[in-house]
């Protein structure tokens, strides 16, 4: 099958805190991965992969940092693919000014957990930056371009396996799509951008994408013969991507034929971003003929020697598109809102020649406060952005006896503001919330972040704007600290009034350990008191399978420990092979850190720290290591002083040899 075989890409040495670590896996042995326990059945992504099929899902980086999405992406997905972050709002803001933060934190988890990643979207008519439209001439619009695609494609090359190089670009008549590529640079923009992928990836499998082009029709047939227009001026496409946004009920009839005849022209064909969308509330019938679909779409991708994968928009209920863009509707993917398998899962499972075990959810997370400012007794550190004034008062208040108050202000951009940076820990997800009023009068205002990158500087948005008055309003909103900040900063900010504000009740707060377990999980992951809050709830789910470590005295084997340091923090990653003759079958490494280092992340195994003491049990999908094979896990950790390597690691109580 084309495409089949994983690309296992060589992140670079750049690390983010939200994932980064090396996936040692062989090019031969990572076709399959390591077999579940048959009690607990296989999961989607071993089916898919035992096939050399991609299911792949649609990431945001937010979802990243939720433990529940990554317990469930973790073990039942092969494949990723940017939601938003590689879109050109994200990647090129200004011109010539790059930001690859958020796009390359998905690039570095799906290196780090050993799955396929496909880059969306190079060229595409939305999310454009303002002067991305700027009145400019043919040639310098086309500049624009190549520019664009050259420093993106470039940046992830030999990371990403396959580039949607293009986006929507047909109406749904055949024609092309006025925007400002076509209107400027006339059909010629599609070969442009596609020639500077191929110049600045060479080994990328290069897509045009679509929606409504499922079946046979006017759109499918323009797209249809778009490619052979491409291919015969000796342009760049391997493959089309048809999006299949669907309604219940509504799989297109001629859609195996469709893709049969993109095939029959050499290309490769993937179902990219599925989902199948409900009237709410759905009921039982809705749901059985939801599966039906599932299965249908599926199964007629797989049918087809040259349709590599299909992908979903994403997981669950939880970061579905379609409740925000189409009311009334819903429940169009795998997982339910408590992340349950819907019947789509099992039906996609069996499409695919797998016997369907319906897995347990994840193990819901506690809240964390981080911190608090109830401004009782002082500004708790929080000051002035520039000329304005910023005071603790007793007279006005939320909650308790005081406030802080914004006064004398010019510009809507002051307002009280503290430095954050300690606080936060790269790569977590938080949730801040506070209460804002105004003196007098009304206007709107938010919760926003300065990040300052070296020397660039960016202003993230963390409420929505929010319409407030002489009564106290919530204002509250999630924010994903990347890494790379040298500086940062929570403030309150109008945009409409420069009166005096008034804020109070400021928290901040992220995911704590898990608060309840799968029902159906064995053993329960362990956290000491001096390490719980230090763990990642992601790294201390509880494994629904918990094989007994065997190996006894035929266990051998050996540790290959590096860290990438960063002079208080660092990665680090144990690639731990099995040297003994015989298949290791659960497995526990254990080690003691040299220093002070307190893990704050991990992947590849539940890990648990007491003191200086480290214990890393095998992850639900690699507790089998057979004779030769390796596993590797990793960490994000913090310290001070000297970051001296451990002396020594045992696996299953033998003690590894270091290499």
């Amino acid at each position: 099958m084309n495409d089949a075989r994983p690309r296992w890409r060589a992140r670079r040495a750049r690390i983010t805190g939200v994932l980064a670590a090396s996936v040692a896996l062989a090019a031969a042995g990572a076709a399959v991965l390591p077999a579940l326990a048959a009690s607990a059945g296989p999961t989607l992504a071993q089916v898919a992969t035992a096939r050399g099929f991609h299911v792949g899902t649609a990431a945001e980086v937010n979802s990243l940092a939720s433990s529940q999405w990554r317990y469930v992406a973790d073990s039942q997905f092969n494949s990723v693919t940017m939601g938003n972050e590689g879109k050109w709002d994200a990647t090129e803001p200004a011109q010539g000014q790059f930001d690859f933060a958020a796009a390359d934190a998905i690039a570095d988890y799906t290196a780090a957990t050993g799955k396929r990643l496909r880059g969306h979207t190079l060229v595409w008519h939305n999310q454009l930056p303002a002067w991305v439209s700027a009145e400019r001439t043919a040639a310098e619009q086309r500049q624009v371009l190549i520019d664009h695609v050259t420093g993106v494609a470039g940046h992830f090359a030999g990371d990403v396996a396959q580039w949607d190089v293009v986006n929507e670009p047909f109406n749904e008549d055949g024609t092309l799509r006025s925007s400002v590529w076509y209107t400027r640079l006339g059909e010629d923009y599609i070969a442009d951008a596609l020639t500077a992928a191929r110049a600045a990836d060479p080994a990328a499998k290069l897509f045009v994408n679509d929606y409504n082009v499922e079946g046979v029709n006017a759109k499918s047939t323009g797209l249809y013969d778009l490619v052979r227009r491409l291919q015969a001026r000796g342009v760049p496409i391997d493959g089309v991507g048809l999006q299949a946004h669907l309604i219940v009920g509504q799989v297109p009839s001629s859609l195996r034929q469709n893709i049969e005849r993109f095939t029959a022209l050499g290309l490769s064909v993937e179902i990219t971003e599925l989902d199948v969308r409900i009237p709410l509330p759905a009921d039982a019938a809705e749901l059985t003929q939801q599966a039906a679909d599932y299965r249908a779409v599926v199964g007629a991708c797989a049918a087809v020697a040259g349709c590599t994968g299909v992908t979903t928009w994403g997981v669950g209920e939880v970061d579905s598109w379609i409740p925000e863009f189409f009311p009334g509707y819903g429940a169009a993917l795998l997982f339910d809102e408590q992340w349950q398998a819907r019947p789509a899962y099992s039906a996609v499972v069996e499409a695919l020649g797998g016997t369907a075990t319906v897995p347990a959810p994840p193990p819901v997370p506690s809240r964390a406060t981080v911190a608090a400012y109830p401004f009782e007794t002082g500004l708790d550190g929080w000051g002035s952005r520039g000329g304005e004034t910023t005071a603790h008062v007793t007279t006005v208040a939320h909650a308790g006896t005081g406030s802080v108050l914004s006064s004398g202000r010019t510009a809507t951009w002051q307002g009280p503001t503290r430095p954050v940076l300690d606080l936060l820990t790269p790569g977590k997800l938080y949730t801040v919330t506070g209460w804002a009023r105004t003196a007098s009068g009304s206007g709107t205002a938010r919760l926003s972040m300065q990040r300052q990158n070296g020397t660039a500087t960016r202003y993230e948005n963390i409420s929505a704007t929010t319409a407030i008055g002489t009564t106290w309003t919530r204002l509250s909103g999630d924010y994903l600290f990347l890494p790379g900040a040298t500086a940062l900063s929570l403030y309150l900010e109008t945009t409409d009034t420069t009166g005096d504000l008034y804020l109070d009740d400021v928290t901040i707060e992220t995911e704590g350990p898990p608060v309840s377990q799968s029902p159906s999980a064995s053993v329960s992951a362990s956290v000491s008191a001096s390490a719980s809050a230090s763990v990642s709830p992601s790294a201390s789910r509880s494994p629904s399978v918990s094989p007994s470590p065997s190996g006894g005295s035929g266990t051998a084997c050996a540790v290959r420990y590096t860290t990438d340091d960063w002079g208080s923090g660092f990665v680090g990653t144990v690639t731990v092979t099995n040297t003994g003759p015989s298949a290791v079958n659960g497995w526990t490494l254990r080690w003691t850190f040299a220093g002070d280092q307190r893990v704050s992340q991990a992947w590849g195994a539940t890990l648990t720290q007491s003191g200086a003491a480290v214990s890393a049990a095998n992850a639900t999908w690699n507790g089998t290591v057979a004779a030769g094979a390796s596993v590797t896990l990793g960490f994000l950790a913090g310290y001070t002083g000297t970051n001296a390597r451990p002396a020594a690691f045992t696996l299953n109580g033998t003690t590894c040899a270091l290499t």
